[in-house]
């Protein structure tokens, strides 16, 4: 019996990978790591039912919110949004308010639409909205914007703009997003 000596682990590779058995293992792997690389699928908005979504319209012009879970991990706690004609007939705001809680990539990728658009960003852990500890960014037009600061943003109609990332939160925040 040939005496073989394996003394480590590249020794092992390298042995195993020059046959038939380490191509199977290195396909193998190259296909967990494409896997990996890819990171987790996130849903889009047009993957999003929200047909199933209603507030209760109370009586003429009070509406009950409904609460609603969002497509997003990071945001766990219920979603609240006014559906402007949806709710209302003639009613032409839309908002929606969420608290985020942890770092995620909000708002899907790069686009435009023909309404006005503003995008909130207060803090969230207190009675103090000015209380903000947290670090996003977002494109806005042709550049980056960084905030660490509460805001908003003012998306013009027909400008590109998203995702948003929110890189670090030390604080909860409050994302409000409201067309008309």
């Amino acid at each position: 019996m040939a005496n073989r000596k394996q003394t480590n682990r590249r020794d092992f590779f390298e042995n195993v990978s020059a046959g038939a058995a380490g191509m199977a293992l290195a396909g193998i792997f190259s296909t967990l790591n494409a896997s990996l690389m890819a990171g987790p699928q996130r849903p889009t908005y047009e993957s999003f039912d929200m047909s199933n979504l209603a507030n209760v319209v109370r009586e003429p012009n009070v509406v009950e919110f409904k609460p609603w879970k969002s497509m997003h991990a990071s945001i766990t706690s219920p979603m609240i949004t006014a559906w402007g004609a949806r709710d209302v007939p003639g009613s032409k705001l839309a908002i929606g308010f969420a608290y985020v809680e942890r770092p995620e990539t909000l708002g899907g990728a790069t686009h435009s639409h023909a309404h006005d658009q503003w995008i909130f960003l207060i803090g969230g852990n207190s009675k103090n909205f000015l209380d903000f500890d947290a670090d996003c960014e977002m494109l806005l037009g042709d550049k980056v914007r960084k905030i660490n600061y509460p805001c908003y943003f003012y998306i013009p109609a027909n400008t590109p703009h998203c995702p948003l990332e929110v890189k670090r939160i030390g604080k909860p925040l409050v994302f409000i997003d409201a067309r008309i």
